[in-house]
């Protein structure tokens, strides 16, 4: 981050600007306030359709006195290109400018809660739409790239296919109202066939996967149901690959522009707010171009690890901190100190290096009011305003530290696998029965202090797995030959598999289920074959332990989702059991390494329902199978504890995740420090230096959040 700023400093601030909100009559006294408080950057939209109302005509009075004021303030200011509000004479100029959707509705120009000027719908496809589109992007840049105050672009707000229509994404959710589905217009249907042609190079080749017998590409239909797979996700991934080029040319146009003045950027949302089969959001695709990367925080600490994960090397802030979401006459509840410290903190020690809260003063306009502001209504300051003030003059004393420090290295990766994501679509009729298995493993861990990645399929090619010693596959049903090799090899090297029912149970590459499974061989790696596999009863499979664990105990019971699914045992060992006797959760030996098949869906449940058994065998798992080094909690309650170091300096950020008080004696290995200073209230603890590591005790409060420096 260093070499991409002009100071040492943690980009700390708020959005603050999408016109016509706020009025500008408020501006000058909210950009003295931010600058009083502590902030030092600012986040304004430079808006498609408002700055560009007419063909060849650009209007920028607005963003020229934010920018003259903001330097006035000394506040460095992220400008965000906002290209889903196409201006209306778009429209006019493109008769076939809008996105079609299945059931043959012409989607917009329409407004939204969030996006009030209205222009959203046009199709990414449209090449003439495209031409106008990177011309504003050009003209915002020369407008602003010698402008002193400014330090960022963000030139990738959030991109994604329904262009910030939430109603269009609903069936990702609700396969009923699959007549949303995007985009079914001419210049979708002759991108998407050239886009197949490229991929699978001859119509023999096509047809292997989708079982048809098409003569050529031209003979290709749209897939308009789900009830096939691999035409599905083709469809589907056609449009991930639709807004990674749409995004690859923002920062090929921004970095020619821009001359290198300025770090480029764009953020994400992950899949628990923008489904991949709708939305087509995949954050590796588009976390793979510019300086750094961000994305907009929710609070979901599986939202930090992503981000994260997908960057890479690049540094990471948070561009959006969501919080105080609602709608008129739906608001949320107040936030307080410890709520600010959560997003802040667990965001630091995942690796973040920069806190962009949404927004400032709530808007007036339209039904996203009044909510989301650090300010009242008038401007006035809230109790939250002044916690965010609070840590954000932590964080810059502490600037020197952040900057350079990094947290303890993951062990444990989760496979985050698209195609399997729209699988889970099509074969379920909800997206989310994949995402809920992912967010449940990694909440387990989370809570018990493991330090998890995500990896992504298209980092095979790089052999990832080398780089951890267990890997967890929550609803495994897509994964594809090249990765079911390169596990085998990594398990028989040494590697911990854990997977959950129907391993490998689709031959992605042929467009069939596979005879035997787990599949592509992996039943030799499980040592187990599907048997009988019947349905869960009223939804719930009861599961109980035929073995202690880390965690659970001998008989303790736990439940998974959806199906029973039983085996033919070739050498493993059971450690647990259905409730009819049979093998329920199995552990083999392979080469060096382990496999566990667990016969349903743990994590699902322990995402929907906190089954506590459930968080503990997910966790007790990977402590029974590997030699990972972690914070350990004696007295079995979830603290999460984080250490980040820069050579000798350490940060240690512990949360209580309970809704209790709670005294804990925490025990870190690995680290060796006599005392620990909060850097909020000055308060000293003392540590106590034991074997190959240290130990302290804490008496927290509910949800209470505490920054030392050893």
């Amino acid at each position: 981050m260093r070499n991409l700023i002009k100071e040492t400093y943690i980009p700390f601030g708020s959005q603050y600007y999408r016109a016509p909100s706020p009025l500008r009559e408020d501006w000058e006294k909210d950009l003295r306030k931010m600058s009083e408080l502590g902030f030092n950057t600012v986040k304004f939209w430079v808006q498609w359709r408002w700055n560009n109302p007419e063909e060849g005509v650009y209007y920028w009075d607005d963003i020229d006195e934010l920018m003259r004021l903001s330097e006035k303030y000394n506040l460095k200011v992220m400008l965000n290109t906002i290209f889903d509000v196409a201006p209306s004479w778009i429209y006019k100029k493109f008769n076939d400018a809008s996105m079609i959707t299945l059931s043959g509705m012409k989607v917009g120009p329409q407004t939204q809660p969030h996006r009030q000027i209205g222009g959203l719908g046009y199709c990414f496809n449209h090449e003439g739409i495209a031409e106008y589109f990177f011309a504003f992007l050009q003209e915002t840049i020369n407008r602003y790239k010698d402008h002193p105050a400014l330090e960022i672009w963000n030139v990738g707000s959030e991109p994604e296919l329904t262009s910030s229509m939430a109603e269009m994404r609903a069936y990702s959710d609700d396969a009923s109202k699959i007549g949303d589905m995007l985009c079914y217009c001419p210049n979708c249907e002759k991108k998407f066939k050239h886009w197949l042609e490229e991929k699978y190079k001859s119509i023999a080749k096509l047809n292997i996967s989708w079982n048809r017998n098409y003569i050529s590409f031209d003979d290709v239909e749209l897939p308009k149901t789900r009830n096939t797979f691999n035409d599905v996700i083709d469809w589907r991934m056609f449009f991930v690959y639709t807004i990674g080029e749409n995004v690859k040319r923002r920062f090929e146009v921004a970095r020619t522009e821009d001359k290198g003045k300025h770090p480029l950027m764009c953020h994400h949302v992950f899949i628990q707010g923008f489904p991949v089969t709708s939305t087509a959001s995949d954050p590796w695709n588009v976390g793979r171009f510019g300086d750094l990367h961000g994305f907009t925080q929710m609070d979901d600490m599986a939202m930090i690890d992503i981000l994260r994960s997908c960057a890479k090397d690049k540094p990471v802030i948070s561009a959006e901190m969501l919080m105080l979401p609602g709608y008129t006459l739906d608001l949320p509840k107040a936030i307080d100190a410890d709520d600010v410290k959560k997003f802040i903190f667990s965001g630091v020690a995942g690796d973040q290096k920069g806190f962009i809260f949404w927004q400032y003063r709530p808007e007036i306009l339209g039904r996203e009011t009044p909510t989301w502001g650090l300010s009242f209504l008038d401007g006035g300051e809230t109790t939250w305003l002044k916690a965010f003030s609070e840590s954000g003059l932590v964080l810059q004393k502490n600037a020197e530290f952040i900057l350079d420090a990094k947290p303890k290295k993951a062990e444990v990766a989760i496979l985050y696998n698209p195609e399997n994501q729209i699988f889970a679509w099509a074969s379920t009729g909800n997206e989310k029965t994949a995402t809920d298995s992912l967010l449940g493993y990694h909440r387990a861990l989370y809570e018990r202090n493991y330090i998890v990645d995500f990896i992504h399929p298209i980092e095979f090619e790089k052999d990832i797995l080398n780089s951890y010693k267990v890997l967890v596959i929550p609803f495994p049903y897509v994964i594809n030959k090249t990765i079911a090799d390169k596990i085998k090899r990594w398990v028989e090297n040494g590697g911990v598999l854990i997977s959950e029912s129907y391993t490998a149970g689709w031959n992605i590459e042929n467009g069939h289920h596979e005879k035997v499974l787990p599949g592509y061989g992996l039943d030799k790696v499980f040592k187990i074959k599907q048997s009988l596999v019947e349905p869960a009863d009223e939804g719930v499979v009861n599961i109980k332990m035929d073995k202690d664990l880390p965690f659970i105990k001998k008989n303790e019971n736990v439940t998974g989702a959806l199906i029973k699914e039983t085996f033919f045992n070739h050498g493993a060992q059971v450690l647990a059991s259905f409730d009819c006797d049979k093998a329920a959760i199995t552990l083999s030996k392979f080469g060096k390494g382990k496999a566990i098949q667990i016969g349903s869906y743990i994590a699902l449940e322990y995402h929907r329902k906190r089954e506590i058994n459930n968080g503990n065998l997910l966790a007790g798992l990977v402590e029974f199978t590997s030699n990972i080094s972690k914070p350990f909690i004696p007295e079995s309650k979830k603290i999460r504890v984080d250490v980040l170091s820069k050579n000798n300096e350490k940060m240690v950020i512990v949360q209580n995740l309970e809704k209790m008080d709670v005294n804990v004696t925490i025990k870190v290995p690995g680290e060796k420090f006599l005392s620990l200073i909060e850097q909020f209230s000055g308060d000293k603890v003392k540590c106590k230096n034991i074997g190959a590591g240290v130990e302290f005790k804490l008496k927290l409060y509910p949800k209470e959040v505490r920054v030392y420096r050893a």
